[in-house]
């Protein structure tokens, strides 16, 4: 059975390098509260399939998020999380179509590509300040269910867009995003679970990283209780930086 379970997984190396990203990226989720996706997605597309890379995001993300939705239902705006949300739904099988269109080497490049330029956006302190609305909402939660379906990395255009609303507060902002991003995750993953998308490969890699995610997210989680809090900004600049980082050295590979 143990043999069984292994053939699924990649060589010893490049399975080494997948926990260690997991971890970094748990750790930096729990950390700063943002930014697991983003790390892990340039690296994974190095090592296994764009659609496998997908499905291992979108599961280690929702399993860790489920039990905080208890707490997170509490302080929801739920108008904006389906002004949202229900838009997203036609950028999910956009993107769900690109991951079988594009080659693979060009799609893993535009990954990188997206994430440098999102940490570098987010460095320069860039922020959304045009109008706001059902139709800036809209294509919000479009671009959004198209970059979670082809990447599993949703939260850029969210952020940009609502990080500077001052009318949401940041507790809301993170009830809203492990809402949205929960509701977000199981709509792609429905889907590829009924087309046949899914794989006794990816759920393999999937439960062979989880222990180590969840964990890395605890541990961020502690750290910044004990040493980030008062130093939100430094934290959230060192996160950016390594974001950038990442972004451009897979990008150049």
């Amino acid at each position: 059975m143990w043999d069984a379970f292994l053939q699924y997984l990649p060589p010893f190396p490049a399975f080494s390098l997948l926990v260690v990203t997991a971890f970094l990226g748990g750790v930096m989720r729990g950390f700063s509260g943002f930014g697991a996706g983003l790390l892990i997605a340039p690296v994974y597309v190095l090592i296994i399939p764009p659609s496998d890379v997908v499905v291992v995001i979108l599961l280690l993300n929702l399993v860790t998020t489920l039990p905080m939705f208890r707490e997170a239902k509490a302080n929801v705006e739920w108008p904006l999380v389906w002004r949202i949300f229900f838009p997203s739904l036609l950028g999910i099988p956009l993107g769900l179509a690109m991951l079988h269109m594009v080659d693979p080497v060009i799609l893993r490049r535009a990954v990188s590509c997206i994430v440098s330029l999102v940490a570098a956006f987010m460095l320069a302190g860039w922020v959304y300040r045009g109008a706001r609305g059902r139709v800036q909402d809209g294509v919000a939660g479009a671009l959004s269910g198209y970059l979670t379906a082809i990447g599993g990395i949703g939260g850029p255009p969210l952020v940009l867009y609502l990080l500077s609303d001052k009318s949401i507060r940041p507790t809301r902002f993170r009830a809203f995003s492990l809402i949205f991003f929960m509701l977000s995750q199981i709509a792609t993953l429905v889907p590829m679970m009924l087309t046949g998308m899914l794989t006794r490969s990816q759920l393999a890699v999937c439960a062979a990283l989880l222990f180590p995610y969840v964990i890395a997210n605890q541990l961020g989680a502690f750290l910044h209780r004990k040493t980030a809090s008062h130093r939100e900004a430094l934290v959230r600049r060192i996160c950016l930086l390594f974001l950038l980082f990442i972004g451009i050295v897979t990008l150049l590979l």
